[in-house]
């Protein structure tokens, strides 16, 4: 397809203007209950150490971003099924997760997310990202891929910027991603899908 083309897949809004988006897609993984406890116990803990106000993610929504497909004005079917068969197709074993390290990326003014990362060394997680980063292109939906990954957690989105520094290692094996979509405004996230990772003989 030439660039500047519409996809089959892209929004049309031909007719309406702008309008404001409902919906966001995204693939994700989610850590298991009692990590999850154990990531917001974390949080409570930098909050205090740095006196952050920001209102801290529920502990059934934390979640590690692998690929963000778009806010859109109601649900994208047509999005839902390209990305679900690209799902399909991953060929993984599980692998382990590792948190390391505290930061802040910078934000909007006032609004820096502070998060939780792999630390230094590149994570497992990249060969998933990749992976699934293959099987959307192969799927008509690249034009929602982004050319680098960084794993992480966001706790809490706060006007301080929180300087790397190390916490305790927290860990989980990763045995299966989601593709998710948060209904914008409202706070609250409804799994699509899941699909355990397993690598193909």
């Amino acid at each position: 397809m030439r660039r500047g083309a519409q996809s089959p897949l892209q929004d049309s809004l031909d007719g309406f203007g702008t309008r404001v988006a409902t919906d966001r897609l995204f693939f994700c993984l989610f850590p298991p209950p009692a990590v999850g406890a154990a990531i917001a116990d974390e949080c409570d803990a930098l909050r205090v150490e740095h006196s952050l106000t920001g209102r801290a993610t529920e502990p059934d929504r934390l979640h590690l971003t692998l690929h963000h497909l778009g806010d859109h004005v109601g649900t994208r079917e047509d999005i839902v099924r390209a990305a679900s068969i690209a799902a399909g197709r991953i060929s993984l074993a599980p692998f382990q997760m590792d948190l390391l390290t505290a930061s802040s990326f910078t934000g909007r003014e006032g609004n820096h997310p502070c998060v939780l990362l792999g630390g230094e060394q590149r994570q497992p997680a990249h060969g998933l990202w990749r992976e699934l980063s293959n099987q959307l292109m192969a799927a008509g939906l690249g034009r929602y891929l982004k050319r680098d990954f960084v794993p992480h957690v966001t706790l809490l989105y706060d006007k301080r910027v929180l300087a790397p520094q190390p916490i305790e290692p927290i860990h989980w094996t990763v045995r299966d991603f989601s593709l998710v979509r948060s209904l914008l405004g409202q706070g609250r996230h409804e799994v699509i899908g899941t699909w355990p990772l397993r690598a193909f003989a």
